[in-house]
């Protein structure tokens, strides 16, 4: 069935599927758009008890998913080594963010950081030295540099009268000798002096720990100067080892030195081996972060007996407590099992910076509620108070977190000015839906108007090519019959006939071809044979073949062609193309007339123009001549043969070719083709 502007049907089916729903919906739309300021309060409030809500089971679920990381971390720790030869071989702690220490307890026996061999910290007294003067002015003197081989020998010879000296000034010597003899990179006496004060129980009574320590950290780099490595790894695993059979620990931080100088010294020797590298980073890092542990639990002894001894039940086995302004918190049963314990240290910045993080992602999908989250000291964490803010609720979040929730009434101007801004939208939607509805209509049926010229036109163009055909065939076999019966005798009669035969074959075959070429070029440009040609030859080719039929019109046909102007292209479609504008132009161009062809170059392209002095082309009827069966006004049609694919052909050569084409006419006076060419290299 073909439809058309005038089928009912058509309508019926337009008006009833489209216009009609599209009318009734945008009715109900603009009854409901009535109703938006009641629905827009009545939103907010629901809005409010929702946010506060997810808001809330938000900082709840953050804070409970810290405590479940701090007890998987808890149970870690039990795999932790108990032992020195364990440390090597433990892997990567597993750190909480927002807890910078974690300490595991079995009822009062604390269980890591396992390094303390008791609970209680028993610092012991170091020794008060006091030195000779004799020993003043000669450390004063080697502190300046100067009588330096004096100075070694007034210490040697109170080495050799080492029995009229207390134990003390003994000491004092030897450890001159020492410092002298490293000074000098004399590494064997350093080496022997060290020795004598490690073997010597009377002389070590007096080293306390942090002179101790500095003797054995010289004694390691030493060994390191002397490219001792191994030895120097085994006296960091001995002092290792007698660090942790010690009793008690008497100085953190000059341990900590001490072992991360050693740790660090190893880990640089270009020659360790991967296995023994992994060995110490590990013992390193473990080694650390328990003696980080241990300066915290003797910073906050006190507070960690209270804790423990604390007969108070916790709220679901998790209780919070401040010590000054370090806040920690205890977990046990139902968290842990048995006497398990774990107190842990939160690092306050990250803990909070975590919660604010998870709060300020929930409101990010809430920015229409206006509120603010504070903590105790009143400054606002997230949110912000709104102008003209007035409370409506306020709530704690969060266990023992001291921050408070405040909702804010929305300014009732704000949701005026939301919901009009609302409304418009949503009358600008119904707007625009119907004004698409008119446009989509308005274009269908030009559609629909232009499938039905476009029908017209091809049973134009069948009509008129069974027109062309039809004729030149009469006159072939109208001729040729009237020579094959014998009716033509006459020599010149039958070179006259012959010539008629001849020129309607030609004719018929000029039509043929122009159809094949549209058809040619309608489906692809592969059919195409590109080279690199002179389109000046080509232009003076066709130009000689036309040149009889203009003249036999007693047309004045003219030419410019410039020499050496190439392209690529296919020469059948580009001879094809010069043929059908120099021929429309002969066709519409009545005597005395001219025709002016040219080919020449204008910024660097090659252009080929055809001016003609014909009937010319109504600017109405200027935009369509390219197209498919187009054919110039019914009187134009009716006085001059054609078939409607010329200047169609003409502009799908200039598209495959990637070519431009202008027309420049006036009625009565001409006109001029003009198509511009890339020029080839």
């Amino acid at each position: 069935m073909r439809f058309s502007k005038s089928n009912p049907i058509l309508i019926a089916l337009f008006f009833g599927g489209i216009i009609l729903p599209t009318a009734i919906l945008s009715i109900l739309s603009f009854r409901n758009i009535q109703n938006e300021t009641f629905l827009a309060k009545k939103t907010f409030e629901e809005n409010l008890k929702s946010f506060k809500g997810e808001l809330e089971a938000g900082v709840q679920k953050e804070q409970n998913k810290i405590l479940l990381e701090a007890k998987a971390a808890s149970q870690f720790l039990y795999e932790q080594p108990q032992n020195l030869l364990e440390f090597g071989k433990s892997s990567s702690f597993k750190e909480v963010s927002g807890i910078s220490t974690i300490f595991l307890f079995n009822k009062d026996t604390i269980v890591y950081p396992n390094i303390i061999s008791h609970f209680f910290y028993e610092p012991s007294q170091w020794p008060q030295t006091k030195y000779s003067s004799l020993e003043q002015q000669l450390f004063n003197e080697e502190k300046n540099k100067t009588n330096l081989e004096k100075i070694y020998l007034a210490r040697s010879l109170r080495l050799m009268h080492g029995q009229v000296q207390s134990k003390t000034e003994q000491v004092q010597n030897l450890l001159g000798v020492l410092r002298m003899a490293y000074k000098n990179k004399n590494y064997d006496e350093a080496l022997r002096i060290i020795a004598v004060l490690e073997n010597r129980p009377k002389l070590e009574s007096y080293l306390h720990i942090q002179l101790r320590e500095s003797i054995q950290l010289l004694h390691f780099e030493i060994l390191v100067e002397q490219k001792k490595h191994e030895e120097a790894q085994n006296l960091c695993l001995m002092e290792l080892n007698r660090f942790l059979q010690n009793p008690h620990i008497n100085d953190i931080s000059a341990t900590r030195y001490f072992f991360e100088t050693t740790f660090n010294r190893i880990l640089s020797f270009e020659k360790l081996s991967q296995e023994t590298r992994e060995a110490f980073w590990n013992l390193r890092e473990n080694f650390n972060r328990q003696l980080t542990h241990t300066e915290i639990l003797y910073e906050h002894l006190a507070f960690f007996k209270k804790i423990l001894a604390d007969n108070l039940s916790p709220k679901e086995g998790i209780l919070y407590r401040f010590d000054n302004n370090d806040l920690f918190f205890r977990m046990s049963y139902p968290w842990l099992s048995g006497d398990q314990v774990v107190i842990g240290k939160i690092d306050q910045l990250k803990y909070q910076e975590r919660i604010r993080s998870r709060v300020q992602t929930i409101a990010r999908e809430w920015k229409m509620i206006p509120y603010t989250v504070s903590n105790a000291a009143d400054s606002i964490l997230s949110g912000s108070i709104p102008k003209n803010g007035f409370i409506l609720e306020q709530h704690i979040l969060g266990q023992d977190l001291n921050w408070t929730l405040t909702l804010y009434q929305k300014d009732q101007k704000e949701i005026h000015k939301e919901t009009n801004h609302k409304i418009f939208l949503l009358y600008g939607l119904v707007g625009f839906s119907l004004i698409t509805v008119l446009f989509g209509s308005f274009f269908m049926f030009r559609f629909l108007s232009e499938e039905q010229k476009l029908l017209f036109m091809k049973a134009n163009f069948l009509s008129s090519v069974s027109h062309e055909l039809k004729t030149p065939l009469t006159s072939i076999k109208m001729f040729a019959e009237m020579m094959a019966r014998g009716r033509v005798q006459k020599p010149e009669k039958i070179q006259e006939y012959s010539s008629l035969i001849g020129k309607e074959s030609t004719r018929l075959e000029n039509l043929i071809a122009a159809i094949l070429n549209y058809t040619r070029m309608e489906h692809s440009s592969t059919a195409f044979k590109w080279e690199r040609l002179d389109l000046g030859l080509c232009a003076e080719t066709v130009f000689g073949a036309l040149f009889d039929i203009a003249e036999s019109k007693a047309l004045e046909m003219n030419s410019r062609f410039e020499k050496d102007l190439f392209v690529m292209g296919d020469y059948t479609a580009l001879y094809s193309l010069m043929q059908s504008l120099i021929e429309n132009a002969i066709k519409y161009t009545n005597s005395p007339g001219s025709i002016f062809v040219q080919i020449y170059e204008e910024n660097k392209k090659v252009v080929f123009s055809v001016t003609d002095t014909g009937i010319g082309i109504p600017p109405s009827e200027q935009k369509n001549i390219f197209n498919d069966f187009y054919r110039v006004g019914d009187e134009m049609t009716r006085s001059t043969k054609g078939s409607g694919l010329g200047l169609a052909i003409v502009k799908r050569v200039a598209d495959t070719h990637k070519a431009s084409i202008s027309l420049q006419s006036r009625l009565e006076k001409g006109s001029t083709f003009t198509v511009r060419f890339k020029k080839a290299e």
